[in-house]
């Protein structure tokens, strides 16, 4: 979920500060954690909320491929997911923190134009 934060972060950082977008999650979940998801997922909606980034989700048991999708026409296909840094020091190194110090795993992103 912190990943998932990290790119609210830069959609927040990229917007015009008048316009509300619309950041929806599909994600599969493992029952035995719903009730922690959730919960997180409500804190989120109300911590996205006061950035005018209006956020919802839903469960899908059934997903794999891993994509955004925009108003505008366009999709970033990931193929990893989210998951595509390598791992830092842990909790107290700043690079866990600061994405651009990262090192990135290899992974293919596929941009596509949908839309007219």
């Amino acid at each position: 979920m912190v990943k998932f934060l990290l790119i609210a972060k830069w959609i927040n950082e990229k917007k015009d500060p008048d316009t509300d977008v619309k950041l929806h999650l599909i994600t599969s979940i493992n029952k035995d954690y719903i009730d922690n998801a959730k919960d997180a997922f409500e804190q989120m909606h109300y911590s996205l909320e006061s950035l005018g980034i209006i956020f919802s989700y839903e469960f899908d048991d059934f997903i794999h491929d891993r994509s955004i999708e925009m108003n505008n026409g366009w999709k970033i296909i990931l193929g990893r997911g989210l998951d595509i840094w390598q791992k830092t020091g842990g909790w107290y190194d700043i690079n866990e923190y600061v994405q651009e110090r990262r090192i990135c795993k290899a992974s293919e992103i596929t941009f596509l134009k949908i839309g007219n």
